[in-house]
C-alpha cells in the first residue's frame, strides 16, 4: 500500500478509535453535559457569529457539522451542533454522522444523575421525634413539676407521680446503659435508643433490668418509688439528646 493511502488509513483509524474513547471512557456526564449543543440557527446569524456565543472555533463547528465538505452556508431554522468545547470536535462529530444515518449516538454515553445534596443537619429534637419507632408513655398520670426551672435550677425532666411500685415502661426500645443509683436522683435506669438520644427514669424502688440488657418499647424496667431526693412516690423521666437535656413533652403522646 502507497505511503500516502496507509497514512490516511491509519488517520482515519485513529480518529474512530478518538472517538470510541471519548464516548466511553470520559467521566460520567449528567444529562444536560453532552460534548454538544443543539442550536437553532436564526435568520442572520453566521457560523462566526454561532462560534462567538458558545466560546468555540468557527472551524471546530464547521469540520463538527460537515459544514466544508458540504460547501453549503448555515440557514436559518437549520440545526448545528455545537461542541461545548473545542476538544470535543469528535464526539459532535460521531454524533452527527450517525444523525445523518438516523440514529443517534447518546444511549452510548454513560449518563448519570447528579447526586443529590447532602439534607440539613437535623436539630436536636429532630432526631428524637423522626425515630422509627414511636414513643409511649412511660407512666400514666398527669405531670405534677413540668420541665424547665424550678428553684433557681433546672428541673431536667418531668415528674409524674403514681402508686409505689407502679411498673415504669421503656418509651422506646434500646439498649441499658445505666442501672443503679446516682446521688439525689435515687434508683435510676438508663437506656440508650440510638440516634444520639436517651431515656432516664429515677426515684424508682426497684430496677428491674440490669446495664447491657436490650429491652423493648413497653417492658417494665423499674417500679415507681421515692428514692434518692424525693418526698413523695413519683417518676423523674428525662430525656437527653446529645447529653443535652430536652423537654420530655415534646416528644410523648398525649
Amino acid at each position: 500500500m502507497p505511503f500516502s493511502r496507509r497514512f490516511a488509513f491509519l488517520s482515519v483509524l485513529s480518529g474512530f478509535f478518538s472517538v470510541l474513547a471519548v464516548l466511553f471512557f470520559s467521566p460520567a456526564a449528567s444529562a444536560n453535559s453532552l460534548p454538544w449543543v443543539e442550536h437553532s440557527v436564526r435568520s442572520g446569524e453566521s457560523v462566526a457569529f454561532i462560534a462567538g456565543r458558545y466560546g468555540v472555533s468557527p472551524r471546530t463547528i464547521e469540520r463538527a457539522n460537515e459544514l466544508a465538505v458540504r460547501e453549503d452556508s448555515v440557514l436559518a431554522g437549520e440545526k448545528l451542533l455545537v461542541p461545548r468545547k473545542d476538544s470535543d470536535l469528535l464526539p459532535t462529530l460521531a454524533e452527527y454522522r450517525a444523525r445523518q444515518r438516523g440514529e443517534t449516538l447518546v444511549p452510548l454515553i454513560r449518563i448519570e444523575e447528579p447526586l443529590p445534596p447532602p439534607p440539613p443537619p437535623k436539630k436536636a429534637e429532630a432526631i428524637l421525634a423522626d425515630g422509627i419507632e414511636p414513643l409511649i408513655r412511660p407512666l400514666e398520670g398527669r405531670v405534677s413539676s413540668p420541665f424547665g426551672p424550678r428553684g433557681g435550677r433546672l428541673h431536667d425532666g418531668i415528674d409524674i407521680p403514681a402508686r409505689a411500685g407502679t411498673p415504669i415502661l421503656a418509651v422506646r426500645s434500646g439498649r441499658v446503659i445505666f442501672s443503679g443509683v446516682i446521688r439525689g436522683f435515687g434508683n435510676t435506669v438508663t437506656i440508650d435508643h440510638g440516634n444520639g438520644f436517651v431515656t432516664r427514669y429515677s426515684h424508682n424502688c426497684a430496677n428491674l433490668v440490669k446495664k447491657g440488657a436490650w429491652v423493648r418499647r413497653g417492658q417494665p424496667v423499674a417500679k415507681v418509688g421515692k428514692t434518692g431526693r424525693t418526698t413523695c412516690n413519683h417518676l423523674h423521666f428525662s430525656v437527653l439528646i446529645k447529653g443535652k437535656p430536652v423537654n420530655p413533652e415534646k416528644f410523648l403522646p398525649k
